[in-house]
């Protein structure tokens, strides 16, 4: 049998993985949504002045 380990070590994986839930969700996430927005925006405004022209 294995000794049990201290309640410590337990706890500090479960803490990283809320620490690193909370990053994504609340950084990472974010981040991400702003690059896709932007470029969907980029790639309106490039094709307007190459192939559609403004909006009428």
């Amino acid at each position: 049998m294995q000794p049990e380990q201290p309640l410590q070590t337990q706890q500090q994986p479960v803490r990283r993985e809320w620490l690193s839930a909370l990053i994504m969700a609340f950084v990472a996430l974010p981040f991400i949504a702003l690059l896709f927005l932007c470029a969907y925006g980029f790639i309106i405004w490039f094709g307007q002045m190459l192939f559609w022209g403004p909006p009428s």
